[in-house]
């Protein structure tokens, strides 16, 4: 402000005294003022050209195209709001196109139903059904393939009341996906169990199906 003429400060604060956001950057340079005589004059890079602070030329400079042309600054600032609003819309569509990706269901139990495939089974569908010659456990499992994730549909019966089991998608490499988990109620232990469950694995890299309880005891194993 020192540099500056007395008609040029009395129009800085005519427009300071209307313009709470440059009063607050006012506010910011004098703090950096304050900063900048404590640095050593051996650190400070040389000063603008001749002709004056650049800084506040361009800061008036700006002041009289504003005081001048406030129409044009007002249509500036729709078009630049209409810009964000647009961005804005635009990546709305692309969130919600993401949103829209099919989630993995979760797995629900039903009691005494057969397995089924779905109504109108994609290609590439499998269905396999076995009996484990040492639990007696019997799985029939029809597994669809989807984009990075696989859905099934498991009958299963031959399983104790009170047994927490889960339905675990097996990988070629061994490693295995949980695809839901139930807690085996007297009826389901007499009519047997139908899961609508699935498992976020390659459909390329599903080797068999099996049933464990939580102590990781195996009832049951299918390939696929």
């Amino acid at each position: 402000m020192e540099t500056l003429t007395d008609e040029q400060k009395r129009e800085v604060e005519e427009h300071l005294a209307g313009c709470d956001e440059c009063r607050a950057e006012v506010d910011s340079l004098r703090e950096w003022t304050v900063a900048l005589e404590a640095v050593p004059e051996a650190m400070m890079l040389d000063g603008p050209p001749d002709g004056g602070d650049l800084l506040l030329q361009r800061t008036l400079r700006q002041i009289r195209t504003e005081s001048t042309g406030r129409r044009h600054r007002r249509t500036a600032m729709v078009s630049s709001a209409a810009v964000v609003v647009a961005a804005a819309v635009i990546g709305g569509g692309v969130f919600a196109g993401r949103a829209t990706a099919p989630e993995p269901p979760q797995a629900q139990p039903t009691i005494g139903a057969p397995v089924q495939s779905e109504p109108t089974a994609a290609l590439g569908t499998k269905v396999a059904t076995t009996v484990d010659a040492t639990t007696g456990t019997r799985i029939s499992v029809s597994m669809t393939p989807k984009q990075g994730w696989v859905q099934l549909y498991a009958a299963i019966n031959g399983i104790p009341a009170g047994e927490k089991c889960r339905i675990e998608v097996v990988g070629k490499d061994g490693a295995t996906v949980l695809a839901g988990s139930w807690l085996v109620s007297a009826q389901g232990a007499t009519a047997g169990t139908t899961l609508n469950g699935s498992a976020l694995i390659d459909p390329a890299d599903v080797k068999a199906v099996r049933v464990v309880n939580e102590a990781g005891k195996q009832f049951t194993s299918v390939n696929l």
